[in-house]
C-alpha cells in the first residue's frame, strides 16, 4: 500500500507565490509583461503563480526556470467571482433597517435638545407695578420649586441626550460593517483571467520567470530641445511617455520602449508543382440553365437583453454605500456568427436550398458536414453541376451532392470517420481525395479545382506557389466548441484586440468550422495594415525597430496618467542660424543644422522647445539616422525682425498692340541686435505664369542669391556684422496685354 501511495505524493504544490513584474517591453498597442518569482523546490512540485488578468493572449504565455526543469505549464481560464443575490438581499434589509433607525434616533436627540434649549430660557419675572408705586415685595417661596424643577428636568434630558448619541454611535457602527459586506458583495473581489500553474523538478533554490502579451499598452516618444547660445551646444533630452490600462501596476519595473510592430506567426512558404498545358480542341457544350431561387429573408434581429434583477440588484446595494460599480454594465446581444471562406471574407448566403443525401441516416447519428467550393483550375470560375460524392466504411452506401451555381457544396448529417471524396462532370477530368478525417460535431471545408479535360500537360516548372494547389484541395483544420471554451481570447474590433481572431467560432454552437490558410511572404487576401496613430512609435519610426531602454526602474500604475520615462540626455555641437521669410512672418525662425551624432536612429516625436531658460515652442521631429543631417527647429527669435519694402513702376510697350510692363523692386533689410556676427537665411520669392499672355521675369538680385525657377525662389546666406544691418533686393518685371487684370493663385 506505501508503495502504492508514493506516486501520489511525488508531486507537491506550493502556495500562490509573489512573482512582481519585473521587465515590460512596450510597444505601440500592447506590452510583453515578464515577472521574477524565486522559489525554493525538492523535487517534483507545482508552482502557483499570480492571477494574469483578462485580455492577456493565450498563447504568448511562455515560463522559464533558471535552476530546474519545466516539465509543463497548466493554463485554465479563471471566471469572475459570482454574484451572492441572496446575502446581498439580507445586507440590503439590515441597511435599510440602519437608516431608518439613525433616522428616527437622530430625529429624537433633536427634539430633546429643543426641550434642553427651552428650559435653559426659563427666568423669574418680576411683577409689573405703577412706576410712581413703590417696588412691590418678592415672594420667595416657589423659587426653590422652580429651580429644582429647571435642575431636574435638564439633567432628565441631557441624560436622554447621552443615552441617543450612544445608540446612535452604535447605529452608526453596525451600518459601517453592514457597508463594508455591501461593498465586497457588490464587487467581487476575485477577478477574472488566466490561471498559470507550472510543475517544476528540480532540488534547492531556482528562479522563474513568467512572460506574457497583454494589450492596452502604448508609448510616445517626446523630445525635450533645449539651446546654449553662448556655447554654441543644444541639450537633448529623450524620453517616452507611456500609459497603460492592463489591469495590473508595473512596480519599479525596467521597461525598454519599442518601435516594433509584433505580429503573429507567418508560415514558411512551400513551391508546389506548376503546370502548364494548352488545349488541344474546342467543343462547345450545352450547360443547363439553373434557376435562381431568392434567398430567404435576413433573421430578425435579436432582441435587447433584458435588465437583470442581479445587476440592478448590485446598483441598489453600491448605491447605498456610496461605492462605484465595477464593470457593472447590461450585456448587449452578441450578433450572429455569419459563415466565412477561406480568405477570411464572408461567403454569400446560398442561393439554393442543401441537397439531401441518397442514403438515409438516423436522427443523431451524425451532426458533421464537410463543405467547399469547386472551380475551373484555368479560369478560376465556379464550376457547377458537379457531382461530388463521399463515401466512409462509416456509412452504408454513397452521399451525393451536385454543386450550385457558385460551385458551392455541403454534405450535412455525416458520422465521424474517415471520408473519400470524388468530384465528376463531363467536361472536367474527375478528381478524387482521400483520407479526410471528419470528426465529431465538426464541419471541415474542402475546396477543389478541376482540370479542364482538354487540357494536356506540355512542360513541368518551378514556380511560386498559386492560391490553391491545381488539382489538389486546401488544407482543413478541426476546431470545436469544447475547443473555444477553454480559450479566453478577446474580439479584434474590440478594445486591446489581439493579432489572432477568434470571430469566426462560435462556442455556442454544435457546428464550429474554422480554416487553416498558410501564409507566405505576402498577406493573405483582406489583410489591411492596422491603421495606428501617426504619433505612435510603429508610426513615426519609419517602419525600423528600435529599442530604447529606461535609465532606472520605473513604476507605471494601471488606468493612471502618461509616465514620463527619461530614455537618454545628450549634448550636441549645432551651427545656429536665423531664417527669414520676410513676407510671410516679422519674427526670425531659430534653427540649428547639425549631422546626428545620436548612436542609433531617432524616431520622429513631439518636442519642446527652450532658448536658455525661456520656452520657445513645440515642433515635431522626423525620424533621423545616426550621421543624418537635419535641421532642429529651436522657435522664434523676437529680437530680429526684418523689414521688407515694395515698389512698382507701370509702363506701356509696343506699337500696334500695347503691352503694359509692371516692374517690381523689393528691398529686404535685416538688423543685428546683438554684439555677435549673426548667420542668417533670407528666404523670399517672385511669381511665376501658367499664361503664355503673361510674361515674368526676374531681372536682378543684389546680392546673388540662390535661384529655383520651379519654385520662384530665392535664398541669400548672410552674415549680419555685430550691431549693424545688411540690405538685399530683387528686380522682376511682369507683361501683359493691355487693360487686363492679373490675380494670384497659389
Amino acid at each position: 500500500m506505501l508503495l502504492l501511495l508514493l506516486p501520489a505524493l511525488g508531486t507537491l504544490t506550493l502556495g500562490a507565490i509573489d512573482a512582481p513584474v519585473t521587465d515590460v517591453t512596450v510597444f505601440s498597442d500592447r506590452a510583453r509583461v515578464v515577472r521574477t518569482a524565486r522559489v525554493s523546490l525538492s523535487g517534483t512540485e507545482r508552482v502557483e503563480l499570480p492571477l494574469l488578468r483578462e485580455g492577456v493572449d493565450p498563447e504568448s504565455i511562455r515560463v522559464e526556470a533558471d535552476g530546474a526543469e519545466v516539465l509543463r505549464v497548466d493554463i485554465r481560464p479563471v471566471s469572475r467571482a459570482a454574484f451572492a443575490a441572496d446575502p446581498a438581499r439580507k445586507v440590503l434589509a439590515e441597511l435599510e433597517r440602519l437608516d431608518d433607525a439613525l433616522t428616527r434616533a437622530r430625529a429624537e436627540k433633536d427634539a430633546y435638545e429643543a426641550q434642553l434649549k427651552a428650559v435653559a430660557g426659563l427666568q423669574p419675572q418680576a411683577p409689573e407695578s405703577p412706576v410712581d408705586a413703590p417696588p412691590p415685595r418678592l415672594n420667595a417661596t416657589g423659587w426653590s420649586a422652580a429651580v429644582s424643577f429647571v435642575v431636574e428636568t435638564t439633567e432628565r434630558l441631557q441624560a436622554r441626550v447621552r443615552e441617543v448619541e450612544e445608540h446612535i454611535a452604535q447605529l452608526e457602527q453596525a451600518r459601517e460593517r453592514q457597508a463594508e459586506e455591501a461593498a465586497r458583495l457588490g464587487n467581487p473581489q476575485r477577478q477574472g483571467g488566466l490561471a498559470v500553474v507550472p510543475v517544476l523538478r528540480g532540488h534547492g533554490a531556482a528562479t522563474l520567470r513568467l512572460s506574457y502579451a497583454t494589450p492596452r499598452a502604448r508609448w510616445f516618444p517626446a523630445y525635450e530641445l533645449r539651446l546654449l547660445p553662448e556655447a554654441n551646444r543644444v541639450e537633448v533630452a529623450f524620453s517616452g511617455l507611456v500609459s497603460q490600462e492592463s489591469g495590473e501596476d508595473w512596480t519599479n519595473a525596467q521597461l525598454t520602449l519599442s518601435t516594433a510592430l509584433p505580429s503573429g506567426a507567418t508560415a514558411v512558404p512551400r513551391l508546389s508543382t506548376w503546370k502548364v498545358g494548352q488545349k488541344e480542341r474546342f467543343i462547345p457544350t450545352p450547360e443547363t440553365r439553373v434557376e435562381q431561387v431568392r434567398a430567404p429573408p435576413p433573421e430578425l434581429p435579436p432582441l435587447r437583453a433584458q435588465v437583470d434583477a442581479d445587476l440592478l440588484l448590485r446598483r441598489r446595494l453600491l448605491a447605498l454605500v456610496g461605492k462605484e460599480p465595477e464593470d457593472l454594465s447590461i450585456p448587449e446581444p452578441a450578433p450572429p456568427e455569419e459563415p466565412h471562406d477561406a480568405s477570411g471574407q464572408r461567403a454569400p448566403p446560398p442561393s439554393a436550398p442543401p441537397p439531401r443525401p441518397t442514403q438515409g441516416i438516423a436522427p443523431g447519428q451524425g451532426q458533421s458536414f464537410i463543405v467547399g467550393v469547386v472551380s475551373d483550375a484555368s479560369t478560376k470560375q465556379p464550376a457547377a453541376d458537379v457531382v461530388v460524392t463521399a463515401t466512409s466504411p462509416n456509412i452504408s452506401g454513397e452521399q451525393v451532392v451536385v454543386t450550385d451555381a457558385d460551385g458551392r457544396y455541403r454534405i450535412p448529417q455525416l458520422p465521424p470517420g474517415n471520408y473519400s471524396l470524388r468530384f465528376e462532370k463531363e467536361s472536367f477530368q474527375p478528381y478524387s481525395r482521400s483520407g479526410v478525417q471528419l470528426r465529431a460535431d465538426r464541419t471541415i471545408r474542402v475546396n477543389v479545382e478541376l482540370l479542364p479535360a482538354g487540357l494536356q500537360e506540355t512542360l513541368v516548372v518551378q514556380g511560386t506557389a498559386p492560391s490553391i494547389d491545381v488539382g489538389s484541395t486546401s488544407t482543413g483544420v478541426n476546431v470545436g466548441a469544447d475547443f473555444v471554451r477553454g480559450v479566453t481570447v478577446t474580439r479584434p474590433s474590440g478594445s486591446g484586440g489581439a493579432a489572432r481572431s477568434f470571430e469566426g467560432l462560435t462556442g455556442s454552437s454544435s457546428q464550429s468550422e474554422a480554416v487553416l490558410t498558410s501564409v507566405g511572404l505576402a498577406p493573405p487576401a483582406g489583410w489591411v495594415r492596422p491603421q495606428l496613430d501617426a504619433r505612435l512609435p510603429a508610426e513615426s519610426a519609419g517602419g525600423r525597430d528600435l529599442d530604447f531602454r529606461a535609465a532606472r526602474p520605473e513604476t507605471v500604475r494601471t488606468g493612471g496618467s502618461l509616465r514620463q520615462v527619461p530614455l537618454f540626455s545628450e549634448s550636441w555641437p549645432v551651427k545656429v542660424e536665423r531664417e527669414l521669410y520676410p513676407a510671410l512672418a516679422q519674427d526670425a525662425f531659430l534653427v540649428a543644422e547639425l549631422k546626428s551624432p545620436a548612436r542609433q536612429v531617432l524616431p520622429g516625436g513631439d518636442a519642446q522647445l527652450y532658448v536658455g531658460a525661456d520656452p520657445a515652442g513645440s515642433a515635431r521631429l522626423q525620424v533621423v539616422a545616426p550621421g543624418e543631417p537635419f535641421t532642429l527647429p529651436l522657435g522664434l527669435d523676437r529680437a530680429v525682425h526684418p523689414a521688407r519694402n515694395v515698389q512698382q513702376v507701370t509702363a506701356e510697350r509696343g506699337f500696334i498692340g500695347k503691352d503694359e510692363v509692371t516692374e517690381y523692386l523689393t528691398t529686404i533689410e535685416v538688423a543685428n541686435p546683438y554684439p555677435f556676427a549673426l548667420p542668417v537665411r533670407v528666404h523670399d520669392q517672385w511669381p511665376l505664369s501658367r499664361s503664355e499672355d503673361v510674361q515674368v521675369r526676374l531681372l536682378s538680385t543684389e546680392p546673388y542669391a540662390e535661384q529655383d525657377e520651379v519654385k520662384g525662389a530665392l535664398t541669400w546666406r548672410l552674415t549680419v556684422p555685430p550691431s549693424g544691418k545688411t540690405t538685399v533686393s530683387f528686380r522682376y518685371s511682369v507683361r501683359r496685354p493691355k487693360g487686363w487684370r492679373l490675380h494670384q493663385q497659389q
